[in-house]
């Protein structure tokens, strides 16, 4: 059989437009028997195959809709691609789900398949005879990975190697596979290079790339992380990288970056700049004092104080006032002369 001798797919169902009359409802058993009504116990009963004038019933259309009506239906859900879900009634009825039948989970994506025959449990539950269909296979995304226990990859000479590390025969959730990985060494110098996948059944896969130096120490990089360890350690420490600890080199850029020595950026839109400038009390306003950098609203906090000391003439008290984004007035209380200023606000 080809995929091109597939049969034209059900888009409407049998008698779907007859009208409601010309479409019965067929029961599980005949409601009355030798009345010539179909069901799905007897299908057209024996009465219909007598010929009325030996007093036989003659079957009737209705019927024929209905039963073409219903199966056309199933057929129609099958051919959209459609798993039932599971339905306990259903079990009870034929004596439960036999092994290997496949029903789908209540959420979207989700399919569960019967491992014993008889199956009236339900998927899920504690000891139920199901599992899902997708067990021991690789997850798209989500969990967290701790890469325990290392016993160390196995190395090929040359370049180009492919190993695979033993796995459990049938893995459990919470036990490490190791998939086949790229191995190489190189010649004379002691080092060598491991490039892999492992996972933990039931969460998810992480990439691994070690490098053995010649003085015996060991690099590892996954996810971003970059540790080096001694080799005593090798195999006894447990490492756990999530992709979702760390931020893109833009966005830590766009929240700290700075090409000025005097102003700091923080999280959550905050800066702080520190600088030094002249400040003096020829007018009584002081001196209109340009920040840096502007900050987007009005500081929360202004502040100056000396540059000298107890004994020099610029130790002295300062008044700030008047601030906006960019720029305050600072005026000295007695002496003229370099301070030292600070200002947090709004980045």
């Amino acid at each position: 059989m080809k995929q091109s001798d597939f049969p034209t797919r059900l888009a409407t169902p049998i008698a779907d437009n007859a009208a409601a009359s010309d479409v019965a409802t067929i029961p599980t058993t005949q409601a009355r028997s030798g009345d010539g009504t179909a069901s799905l116990a007897l299908g057209f009963p024996p009465e219909t195959f007598i010929a009325r004038s030996a007093g036989g019933v003659p079957p009737r259309g209705q019927d024929m809709n209905g039963l073409l009506n219903l199966i056309s239906k199933i057929l129609r859900a099958y051919q959209a691609g459609c798993w039932g879900t599971f339905d306990a009634g259903f079990a009870q009825a034929i004596g439960g789900y036999p092994a290997g039948a496949v029903v789908s989970g209540a959420t979207p994506g989700t399919f569960w398949v019967s491992t014993a025959d008889d199956n009236v449990s339900t998927p899920g539950a504690d000891g139920a005879p199901w599992q899902n269909l997708f067990t021991g296979y690789l997850p798209l995304s989500g969990g967290t990975v701790s890469w325990l226990n290392v016993n160390g990859p196995v190395v090929q000479e040359g370049f180009g190697g492919i190993t695979a590390q033993a796995a459990p025969a049938n893995p459990q959730n919470g036990q490490y596979i190791n998939y086949p990985c790229f191995t190489s060494k190189a010649e004379g110098r002691g080092s060598q290079l491991l490039f892999g996948l492992q996972e933990q059944v039931g969460t998810t896969f992480r990439a691994l790339m070690s490098l053995q130096f010649g003085d015996g120490s060991w690099r590892y990089v996954h996810w971003g992380e970059n540790e080096r360890i001694s080799d005593s350690q090798y195999g006894d420490v447990a490492y756990t990288a999530d992709l979702g600890a760390y931020v893109s080199a833009d966005l830590y850029n766009s929240d700290f970056g700075t090409s000025d020595s005097r102003v700091i950026n923080l999280a959550y839109g905050h800066r702080i700049q520190a600088f030094q400038a002249s400040v003096g009390n020829g007018s009584t306003a002081g001196s209109w004092i340009t920040f840096p950098v502007a900050f987007s609203g009005t500081p929360v906090f202004c502040g100056a104080h000396s540059c000298g000391n107890q004994s020099d003439p610029t130790d002295t008290d300062y008044f700030c006032y008047g601030a906006t984004a960019t720029g305050m007035y600072v005026r000295p209380r007695s002496t003229n002369g370099p301070a030292n200023i600070i200002v947090i606000g709004p980045k």
